[in-house]
């Protein structure tokens, strides 16, 4: 949520789509909101910060089409956000039709308990959640491969692998807009 908080397409982003996260999901953004209250401009604490901040009030909004649920019990740890995406789809799975998570060996896991249940949901990358704005017609092809390498670029996804994952299931070639410049960032051919 983070990487897509800071995209040129926040705005259109957020009232776009209907979301839902957990309680241990927001509880991490509203860490790193505040975890540094004066971070350096353009560093990493920065971007977490900004990020998180705007989901946070997004979130927090009463006209919001986002919405948090409460996991009980509550996981701890270093994925702990994993684990609560789970048990909420463990006990309302059915209620979901995307799961974006950027760790891919989350995004594994989640698939194998989806696939357990037999729900029909797609696992997906935070780019993703971009291409739900072209595949609406809310922006335009160029505006979306734009934001999504510059997201990538931004996160400092590299290698083969993740820059693949970032577009699983995006059925988009941006390399007929974007130049020779961009070819670490977008998908392997």
């Amino acid at each position: 949520m983070i990487a897509v908080a800071n995209t040129t397409q926040w705005e259109r982003l957020k009232d776009a789509i209907h979301l839902t996260t957990t309680n241990v999901c927001k509880h991490e953004l509203q860490n790193h909101v505040s975890s540094n209250k004066y971070p350096l401009e353009g560093s990493r604490e920065h971007y977490l910060k900004r990020g998180s901040q705007r989901v946070v009030d997004h979130l927090n909004e009463d006209s919001s089409p986002w919405s948090c649920v409460t996991v009980v019990p509550r996981p701890h740890g270093p994925d702990a956000g994993e684990q609560s995406l789970k048990q909420e789809l463990s006990e309302h799975g059915s209620s979901y039709q995307i799961v974006s998570i950027l760790d891919s060996a989350a995004r594994r896991s989640i698939r194998r308990l989806i696939d357990d249940n037999g729900y029909d949901i797609d696992v997906v990358g935070p780019p993703y959640l971009l291409y739900i704005l072209l595949d609406n017609d809310l922006i335009e092809k160029p505006e979306f491969c734009e934001a999504t390498v510059r997201m990538i670029q931004t996160e400092g996804w590299t290698g083969y692998e993740v820059v693949k994952n970032a577009w699983t299931s995006i059925p988009v070639d941006c390399s007929e807009i974007l130049d020779g410049e961009y070819d670490d960032t977008l998908p392997p051919k």
